[in-house]
């Protein structure tokens, strides 16, 4: 197993970002389909905005840690 010793990119936590909206999404969609008996999944504009929403949070968290 490789140690990090450098921080993450931007491009790396945005990517980290969308995995774990998916995640989420995907979560949500899941919980939907047992109900309804049918599978579905999220769509590309549903992941970028839990994402978007995920990194407001976390923008929002760092500005008020300064």
């Amino acid at each position: 197993m490789t140690t990090r010793t450098s921080p993450k990119t931007p491009y790396e936590i945005r990517l980290d970002l969308l995995g774990l909206a998916r995640d989420v999404l995907q979560s949500q969609h899941d919980a939907k389909a047992v109900l309804t008996a049918g599978k579905t999944a999220p769509t590309t504009e549903e992941i970028i905005a839990e994402a978007e929403k995920m990194n407001n949070f976390i923008s929002k968290a760092n500005q008020s840690s300064h």
